[in-house]
């Protein structure tokens, strides 16, 4: 069997430490094992492991220090909305209520603003975009993976066309949160449910093509209402409440 490059062999350690970091295995505060023995047991080298301190200090989950080791950062210093911590924290193993309900309170702070900026900046190949996602929302009602991608790229389409950099940079933090969502069983398959989620994302998408700022704005913070009930009733159907 040919052995990992150096490179897979980073991005072996990025993804286990992390995920281990994001899953509470690895406590805030907490010193890592020595270099020898964490490479030894992740089967690596030592430069490798280096190197990929490198990467998990970068984006904010450890740091190091002489004679103090390898520490845990407090996770309030995490770079919470890198795309490699926010799969980390969507692993559906460990993904919980909390996390999405956060990711909810983020994406209402923005969402309803990008949307508000795309009914007044996009251009006609954003809007033929949006329109597009939709109607492939529409098309795989009861394909629910296929639902799923659509889903994701009306929102990518929505915050891309808001004109702003940062804005569109959002796209990661929304599509972790829908496959998160969507893997721990978040996502509700009744008729009536599917029939209004498609609605409100009909009205958001058309209200953006209409040019129509508030209306975007409004029909967004009531699809992130109707989906906070939804992760809220998923929470309370896995505590059997």
């Amino acid at each position: 069997m040919k052995k990992p490059s150096v490179r897979g062999q980073i991005k072996s350690v990025v993804d286990t430490v992390g995920q281990r970091i994001a899953a509470g295995e690895y406590a805030e505060g907490a010193t890592l094992p020595v270099e020898q023995d964490l490479a030894d047991s992740l089967g690596v080298g030592r430069n490798a492991l280096r190197e990929a301190v490198k990467v998990l200090s970068g984006k904010g989950l450890i740091s190091t220090a002489p004679r103090s080791g390898t520490k845990i950062r407090p996770k309030s210093e995490w770079n919470m909305l890198d795309p490699d911590v926010l799969l980390w924290h969507a692993n559906p193993e460990t993904a919980t209520q909390g996390f999405l309900l956060e990711l909810l309170e983020i994406r209402r702070i923005i969402e309803p603003k990008a949307a508000e900026l795309a009914a007044t900046r996009a251009t006609r190949e954003d809007v033929a975009a949006i329109l597009t996602a939709f109607d492939d929302m529409q098309r795989f009602t009861h394909d629910l993976e296929q639902r799923l991608n659509a889903d994701i790229q009306l929102h990518t389409a929505i915050l891309v066309a808001s004109h702003n950099a940062f804005i569109s940079n959002f796209k990661y933090a929304v599509a972790t949160y829908l496959k998160a969502h969507f893997k721990i069983g978040g996502t509700d398959t009744n008729e009536e449910h599917l029939k209004l989620d498609l609605e409100l994302h009909h009205d958001i998408a058309w209200s953006i093509a209409r040019g129509k700022a508030k209306s975007a704005y409004a029909n967004t913070v009531k699809m992130l209402h109707h989906g906070r009930k939804g992760v809220e009733a998923a929470g309370r159907s896995k505590d059997g409440s």
